[in-house]
């Protein structure tokens, strides 16, 4: 999981191997606090108006993302393998 905000990018892994992160990233509005383990990653809660990013809920699968734009917070999922492939696809 890589995830971007005002102060930088990180990137964590997206299988934790139990317990969950939680990782809050700091933006304009406050703190956005992420949720990563079991190979997928939410924002659960957000300093924003609408809540949009909230309701987005978990990504899991690669190029997938969210984003809380207020608080100019993103979460995207990139590398492992590509789900989307089978030997058809050749």
């Amino acid at each position: 999981m890589v995830v971007t905000g005002d102060q930088g990018v990180w990137v964590y892994p997206a299988k934790t191997g139990g317990e969950a992160l939680l990782v809050s990233v700091q933006g304009p509005l406050g703190d956005t606090v992420l949720e990563i383990g079991d190979g997928q990653a939410r924002i659960i809660s957000s300093p924003c108006l609408n809540q949009t990013c909230i309701a987005a809920g978990a990504i899991h699968r690669r190029g997938a993302f969210i984003a809380c734009l207020p608080n100019r917070v993103m979460v995207s999922v990139e590398g492992g393998e590509d789900e989307n492939l089978d030997a058809s696809s050749w």
